[in-house]
């Protein structure tokens, strides 16, 4: 509701704007001296005044003048007797919006006051909507900046392999999300663009994983599992010092955890998991399984698609792994940036045993698919 002081020392005046814009459903306060007018001014912070630049007390300028220290964006239509040009001006350099001219008319006020104010609240409306605008542009723009200054942070650590399972893990994921749309799935614009971002940084923690355990070629023992499972918490504890990558750094935090809650960090199972992650995890392995790795080689795409199955409900959202299997059969699967497969990749399931960077599966009692990147 607008909030509106009219401040004036006639009770004749006061009573009848007060009665008009009453009825048209704006707030208004009534002050009938300069120091009330400020007291209420400091009090309120209405959004719109009518100023008598006769107020017993303090003179109708500094009032103007002070009020406008106090708030600049408060709108001010000073009241004037006489249409003085000099001190009509001298208002206006003050701040004043527009002046009204007393005594009133009913018919004044619906044909010029309440015109006066209409474009006076549309004005400031408009400004702040468009600076608002401006303000959501340019953070997304810093927003980006900064997401696209961490992804190159993730690419020196391993240029050949983490840069392109990134990109391809945000392809993947796109596809998911529009696959995910076509049934039915709400996603707005918005978590769109933070979930991609999200997948885009899922593996920034590994910048403080060891790179004898990143590239160790075969399974870690206990002590270096360890610390491999905290790249996902490092990855988060990172983008949440930065307050518009918060409900991105839930996605990185969570990209490990399982379906059936025996992932981590914490454990969380089903849709508690939140919605990026879900999509992240089974972009994440799947990639992973389809490329080569130093400790094995990469894995056909329809084995890999079949752990994918095997993993439904599982490891996996079965929604995302629905949308992956829709893809795969439409033949909308492979991205843009799809790693070569050596010949010699196309090996049996059985021979792929190395699970990526996981315990020895005889200390696991959760060991994950051939895939977690």
């Amino acid at each position: 509701m607008v909030k509106l002081l009219v401040a004036d020392d006639e009770q004749k005046i006061c009573r009848l704007l007060e009665s008009f814009f009453s009825e048209r459903g704006y707030e208004v306060l009534v002050a009938h001296s300069g120091p009330d007018a400020l007291d209420c001014i400091r009090r309120e912070r209405p959004h719109l005044v009518f100023l008598d630049l006769r107020m017993p007390g303090l003179n109708g300028l500094d009032i103007l003048k002070e009020a406008k220290s106090i708030d600049d964006t408060i709108k001010i239509i000073i009241i004037t007797a006489i249409e003085d040009e000099d001190t009509i001006q001298r208002a206006r350099e003050l701040g004043a919006t527009d002046y009204v001219i007393k005594p009133f008319s009913l018919e004044y006020l619906k044909e010029e006051v309440l015109m006066k104010v209409s474009t006076s609240l549309y004005e400031d409306l408009r400004k702040v909507n468009e600076e608002l605008k401006e303000s959501v542009v340019r953070l997304k723009d810093v927003v980006r900046g900064i997401v696209a200054a961490f992804s190159a942070v993730v690419s020196k650590i391993d240029p050949h392999y983490t840069h392109d399972h990134v990109v391809r893990s945000v392809e993947y994921a796109s596809k998911i999300l529009h696959k995910l749309r076509q049934q039915g799935v709400k996603i707005d614009s918005t978590s769109e663009e933070v979930l991609l971002a999200g997948i885009l940084l899922h593996d920034i923690g590994k910048i403080f994983t060891p790179k004898e355990i990143l590239y160790k070629p075969g399974p870690l023992n206990d002590e270096e599992w360890e610390i491999m499972r905290r790249h996902p918490v490092d990855g988060a504890e990172v983008l949440e010092q930065i307050a518009n990558l918060k409900e991105m750094a839930y996605n990185v935090r969570y990209h490990h955890e399982r379906y059936d809650g025996n992932g981590y960090p914490e454990g969380l199972k089903g849709e508690n998991i939140p919605f990026g992650a879900r999509i992240a995890a089974v972009v994440d392995a799947f990639d992973a399984m389809i490329s080569d790795r130093p400790y094995r080689k990469a894995m056909p795409v329809d084995q890999a698609i079949e752990e994918l199955k095997r993993c439904r409900g599982s490891q996996f959202d079965p929604k995302v792994v629905d949308a992956v299997l829709a893809l795969f059969e439409e033949g909308n699967l492979k991205p843009e940036h799809m790693p070569r497969l050596d010949p010699a990749s196309s090996q049996t399931h059985q021979e792929h045993q190395h699970h990526e960077h996981s315990k020895p599966q005889e200390h696991d009692p959760h060991p994950q698919p051939h895939a977690h990147a």
